[in-house]
């Protein structure tokens, strides 16, 4: 009788992969599973504006970055910061971040989200922080993707952002 069971389970489990198959659903799956990797770098940052101070401040970027060896126009980085803690352990604040990524096209975006500790008195991150961000979505070339991207100050010598991509 166990036998059967496990026939039975397996003869299950190959019509359930041939109908996926056939409706579309494993392919994407699948392509979601290998992932990719795109690194974006840029220079040293400043914010373009900052309104407020301590809790509800808020920092404004326009970056441009190069992507692959390219850049211009088209490529850039833009987005805001909120300080939503203050008096966090060893002088640091809570920023939220509301990030897009722009390749090459306006109709291809990263947009960026999450959360960071950041030293109350800086306008960024101290030379090699790191931060780990959920990315959120994306359009055009890189329409559904998730995952999340790991950026590294790299102080004088700017940022890099390393994506890691599934969808």
């Amino acid at each position: 009788m166990n036998a059967f069971r496990k026939l039975s389970a397996s003869l299950a489990m190959a019509v359930m992969a041939t109908a996926l198959v056939q409706v579309g659903v494993a392919p994407a799956a699948q392509a979601a599973d290998k992932g990719r990797t795109v690194t974006v770098t840029h220079g040293a940052v400043a914010p373009t504006l900052i309104q407020g101070e301590g809790l509800g401040a808020v920092r404004t970027f326009f970056i441009p970055t190069t992507v692959k060896g390219k850049s211009g126009p088209q490529y850039y980085l833009t987005g805001t910061l909120t300080t939503v803690a203050v008096g966090m352990p060893n002088d640091q604040e809570l920023r939220t971040s509301n990030l897009t990524f722009v390749f090459g096209d306006e109709a291809n975006q990263i947009v960026v989200g999450g959360i960071s500790l950041y030293p109350a008195s800086s306008a960024t991150l101290t030379t090699g922080q790191k931060t780990i961000r959920p990315v959120l979505g994306g359009s055009g070339t890189y329409d559904g993707a998730r995952g999340y991207v790991l950026s590294t100050n790299r102080g004088a010598d700017g940022w890099t952002h390393v994506f890691h991509l599934r969808g």
